[in-house]
């Protein structure tokens, strides 16, 4: 259809075929149509019912039929004018195609959801946008009048996201002529050639229109009009881009994704069945294959079986874990596997491993052919409750952490709780900080929960721990989804509490230290300055530090000794690294109270430097009252309360 649609030859002969078309059915119902016009016209008329309960019902019925069954709503149309006269059914013809139009515009922008899911193959989208892009406010026009394609046109102006102000105002015009057209063969409904009056209103008055402003652009393409050209280039001051791109995604908790029996990742990668072929590419960290030496086996095992629909493109392929997967020559190494085996933005890359390597692969896959299509599947209680649920990617570069990277959300995020099975306990530990961080931010109840099975957590007992994952993950996603800034362009950052330090101390650290563990000392340092500066109570402060320290955190790293030459912690140049992070002023999340966060653009550098030895006395390094004391007297106050 996109290739006969590009000439004027090859419009003319669609022209016809849907002329015959509208025809063939307008010969099959028009002598019935035809009596019930007029048989029904002339009860009206005996009857002399008014003509106020006619109007809304021929606005509703156009509405509805308008969208689902074109050849009643011409019907419709005409003995709306038939039973109101041509100035009131003129007007109610018009206001029902109108609403129809934006309820057909509605089904359209909602197909990807539902619709489309069900009836429109991925191949088959793709051209439809396409045409639709080709023919644009012409094919609106057109189509429009046309009464078998009059609900297509208004569903696929949907279905693209065609500007709603130029749709509204495309098919206010196009309906007016239709409503005119309708209203008058209405108006004459006992004059026998009706039919044909009919036919002119649905094909010939929009094929008109359509010619009209094929002439009126070749006219402008000859640059004459007596207007100076050079004139003409300097009035055009201003070219505004307007749209909107949606983004929607799920995050799946499975177990034991690559068993046969499993249909999650078909369902995702061809929800189409047999209709159309995906073909996909694996990258795997290589600490998970080190834990789970069947892996590779298991998932060429379990694409074999849905070959030919769902396939490989080639051998999973392992790559290094950990920071060392987040460097400009691991990106270049990527670019050069996807470009060996031939991946495009038809495919879909599967990335299994740690948040640093689901980064990485997820920065290459953004920029690889300016985008192609990710599938995340976290290994590490970290990525999947935090770091692989997101939408940010990205590497190192300049000793910085993440300096380089983009917003790109994924396909989909699979959660498979079968990889952490062999996890080591300290990156399972390591996981729960953010699950810590989410709660203290965002949801006191989710914090009181912690804290009542931190005994389990701190055991990785797995009801526990897989409720913890979902429930973070699930807060983490609310607030890129709902807090209206998904994709950071302001400075607050409430999903980086703690993380200031925590990138800092990563770095002096030569990240021997975890995430989460550098992390977990980043929110208690952070709530040691929110007590002292006096917005957080300081047994609120005890409060996370000693949830923290009963999941098994050491609150203290001996990286955090290392002084600059004017004797100040080195750990404090973290805040403006990461205001430089942020492009703008220093935001800086801290706690009012548990589950409730406040923003703040100054930190006092006295103030922070007595909570640094807050947590060292905690830590016991010159402690004056012993951690563990604070704990006795936190669990007292617990249960007291």
């Amino acid at each position: 259809m996109y290739r006969v649609c590009r000439g004027g030859f090859g419009i003319t002969w669609y022209m016809i075929g849907v002329m015959a078309l509208v025809i063939t059915s307008f010969v099959l119902f028009e002598q019935q149509t035809q009596l019930w016009i007029d048989s029904t016209a002339e009860s009206l008329s005996r009857s002399g019912q008014g003509e106020g309960w006619l109007i809304p019902l021929f606005i509703i019925s156009l509405l509805t039929f308008d969208v689902l069954l074109p050849i009643p709503s011409s019907v419709v149309a005409v003995f709306s004018a038939t039973s109101l006269g041509f100035s009131l059914g003129a007007v109610s013809v018009w206001l029902g195609l109108m609403l129809g139009s934006c309820f057909g515009y509605l089904i359209g922008a909602s197909s990807q959801q539902w619709v489309l899911k069900r009836w429109v193959g991925d191949k088959d989208y793709q051209r439809s946008r396409q045409l639709a892009d080709k023919m644009g406010a012409a094919a609106l026009v057109m189509m429009r009048g046309v009464p078998v394609l009059a609900e297509t046109s208004v569903i696929a102006a949907g279905m693209v996201r065609y500007p709603i102000k130029k749709f509204i105002l495309i098919t206010a015009l196009a309906n007016a002529g239709l409503a005119a057209a309708f209203a008058y063969v209405g108006a004459q409904a006992g004059i026998k050639e009706s039919f044909l009056l009919v036919l002119a209103g649905s094909i010939a008055i929009p094929s008109l229109a359509w010619l009209l402003k094929s002439a009126w652009q070749r006219l402008g393409a000859g640059a004459d009009f007596n207007i100076d050209s050079q004139q003409a280039i300097t009035d055009i001051k201003q070219i505004s881009a307007d749209f909107n791109v949606a983004y929607q995604y799920p995050v799946l908790f499975e177990n034991n994704v690559f068993n046969s029996n499993n249909p999650c990742l078909s369902q995702i990668l061809n929800p189409w069945g047999q209709k159309s072929n995906k073909a996909v590419f694996v990258f795997v960290d290589q600490g998970v294959i080190d834990a789970n030496p069947a892996l590779i086996t298991k998932i060429t095992a379990y694409f074999e079986q849905l070959n030919p629909h769902v396939y490989l493109l080639a051998a999973p392929v392992a790559v290094v874990g950990g920071e060392a997967a987040k460097t400009q020559t691991q990106i270049e190494s990527f670019y050069q596997t996807l470009l060996l085996h031939k991946v495009d933005r038809h495919n879909v890359v599967i990335a299994i491993g740690g948040g640093a390597v689901l980064d990485a692969v997820g920065y290459a896959c953004a920029t690889f052919h300016r985008g192609i299509g990710l599938l995340r599947m976290p290994s590490t209680v970290l990525a999947q409750n935090d770091a692989g649920v997101g939408v940010k990617n990205g590497f190192n570069a300049a000793n910085t952490k993440n300096l380089i990277g983009s917003f790109c959300p994924p396909l989909a995020v699979v959660n498979d709780a079968s990889l952490l099975t062999n996890l080591a306990a300290r990156d399972k530990r390591a996981g729960l900080a953010e699950a810590v961080k989410v709660a203290a931010i965002r949801s006191e109840s989710f914090f009181v929960w912690l804290e009542e099975r931190a005994d389990k957590l701190a055991r990785f007992e797995p009801h526990s721990s897989q409720y913890a994952i979902a429930r973070c993950a699930e807060l983490h996603l609310k607030q890129i989804s709902q807090a209206g800034d998904p994709f950071e362009s302001g400075n607050a950052r409430p999903l980086d509490y703690g993380h200031w330090l925590a990138h800092k101390l990563e770095a002096l650290a030569n990240y021997q230290i975890r995430h989460g563990e550098a992390v977990a000392i980043g929110m208690a340092l952070d709530a040691y300055y929110a007590a002292a500066v006096g917005l957080l109570p300081v047994e609120q402060a005890n409060r996370l530090s000693c949830l923290l320290e009963k999941l098994g955190f050491d609150l203290w790293h001996p990286a955090l000794n290392a002084q600059s030459e004017n004797s100040s912690p080195i750990v404090f140049e973290g805040l403006e690294e990461f205001r430089q992070h942020l492009g703008g002023e220093l935001c800086i999340t801290l706690l009012t109270r548990i589950g409730v966060g406040r923003e703040v653009n100054h930190i006092d550098s006295s103030h922070l430097l007595s909570a640094l030895q807050q947590l060292r006395h905690r830590h016991g390094e010159g402690a004056t009252t012993p951690a563990l004391s604070e704990q006795a007297e936190y669990r007292r106050n617990i249960e007291t309360a």
